[in-house]
């Protein structure tokens, strides 16, 4: 990873909480949750009503923001530069 990248964090109604985060220098994209990875990968629908995937970048990002929060899940927005490691148990979503 390197040291510029935008993270969502959704906490779950039980207490999970997982992250979803787009590397800005690559354009990477990871989770830490298994099954959202396989929802993700799928494509989440953005504002316009289509399908927004992976390797959108920041549009996808923003559209898994915007999927939560709508939702009624309790989501995170946070911006991150400087040495950066991904959570552990990460998998990769897309990587361009």
């Amino acid at each position: 990873m390197s040291e510029h990248a935008d993270f969502v964090v959704v906490q779950y109604p039980r207490g999970a909480t997982a992250v979803v985060w787009l590397d800005l220098v690559t354009g990477e994209v990871a989770t830490n949750h298994a099954e959202l990875r396989e929802i993700l990968c799928r494509g989440v629908k953005g504002w316009d009503g289509g399908m927004v995937y992976p390797g959108d970048g920041a549009r996808f990002l923003s559209a898994v923001y915007d999927h939560f929060f709508l939702s009624r899940y309790r989501v995170f927005w946070l911006s991150l530069s400087g040495p950066l490691a991904g959570p552990k148990g990460a998998t990769m979503i897309y990587r361009p």
